[in-house]
């Protein structure tokens, strides 16, 4: 399907800004809500609890994440598929990771399919004594282990690549030098994120590294004296 030039810039575009906003800033809060299981099995429950506890969060859910999610899915294929796309994408240095940002596209909704319905359909997650543990139990298969950590580095190589399409769609790179550093740029970005999302998993199958553990000398200077008069 082919669409005017117009409308093809006017639809990259769109599809860029919906991958960082709001679906970029969903996986960082994600990944947030996860490091909370370094600190403990109670205090990830107490994160998961808090969102699920939001008011109106259904309709949060719904028009700040799943409806942008399925948006940002069928504006991709409407891209990959207009003719436009081989036609106007990235040369040369920039091809690999062209095909790779669609490669990781047509993964991650198989990802993130099965993903929702493990932890938010499925019968043994809805009958698990707590969140926590039912994630910890579904991460123990080493297979689905290794599914997520894919899932977790397509996701972030998925957003930090698209930052540079993001800046480049939205003009607010322009110079060829300026786009080298910040292509540089997302794929930091991408790597420092995988590594905290996989954190994140490790501290469900008690190999996470917290840095920033809690020392009894830190909660120690949070507490405050008595004041005078009750003393």
């Amino acid at each position: 399907m082919r669409v005017s030039d117009a409308t093809y810039d006017t639809l990259k575009r769109l599809h860029s800004l919906t991958g960082v906003v709001p679906i970029g800033a969903f996986l960082l809060e994600h990944f947030f809500t996860n490091s909370h299981a370094l600190e403990s099995p109670a205090a990830f429950d107490r994160a998961a609890a808090f969102l699920s506890g939001l008011p109106y969060v259904t309709l949060i859910e719904a028009f700040g994440i799943w409806l942008p999610i399925l948006f940002h899915m069928v504006l991709g294929i409407v891209i990959a598929t207009s003719g436009q796309a081989s036609m106007r994408g990235p040369r040369h240095s920039r091809h690999l990771h062209y095909l790779l940002q669609r490669a990781t596209g047509l993964f991650l909704v198989v990802f993130i399919v099965f993903h929702t319905w493990s932890t938010r359909f499925n019968d043994a997650a809805l009958s698990a004594p707590s969140l926590y543990e039912y994630v910890r139990h579904h991460l123990s298969n080493p297979a689905v282990f290794a599914f997520y950590v894919v899932g977790v580095v397509s996701a972030c190589y998925h957003l930090g690549n698209g930052l540079f399409g993001f800046a480049i769609h939205w003009g607010l790179v322009t110079g060829e030098r300026a786009q080298r550093r910040m292509g540089r740029f997302g794929l930091a970005f991408a790597l420092v994120l995988s590594l905290v999302g996989i954190n994140a998993m490790l501290a469900f199958v008690g190999r996470g590294i917290n840095p920033f553990p809690k020392t009894h000398a830190t909660e120690a200077t949070v507490a405050l004296p008595p004041a005078a008069g009750n003393r």
